[in-house]
């Protein structure tokens, strides 16, 4: 009697861990997703400061605020930029060379550790 009931109790708990797992993993690809949207987002967000920082420009530029050569290198600057955030924004898997620099800091630290 009490062998059956310790395998009952073993096989239950077996069974809670194996239905248990995929809520456990679902947790973590949704971390996960959070993170690439997230990034998205912000991705999203500095094209569009973009956008408006070349329209405040252009403004700047019509009323005769900015000079003609300050005004094609400040625009060739934020075109590169917006070229850069849009091919973030298309290949989100690529990193920027900041991202690049980041991580390399980050291992770094750990190495020395």
């Amino acid at each position: 009697m009490t062998l059956t009931f310790l395998w009952i109790i073993i096989i239950g708990i077996l069974l809670l861990i194996y239905l248990a797992f995929p809520l456990w993993s679902s947790k973590q690809v949704l971390q996960e997703n959070d993170v690439t949207n997230s990034a998205l987002q912000q991705l999203d967000l500095q094209r569009e400061q973009s956008y408006s920082a070349l329209v405040d420009l252009d403004e700047d530029y019509e009323v005769g605020k900015l000079s003609e050569s300050d005004y094609q290198m400040l625009r060739q600057e934020l075109l590169r930029e917006t070229a850069e955030i849009l091919n973030r924004i298309k290949n989100p898997s690529e990193k920027s060379l900041e991202d690049e620099i980041a991580e390399y800091k980050e291992r770094r630290q750990l190495e020395e550790r």
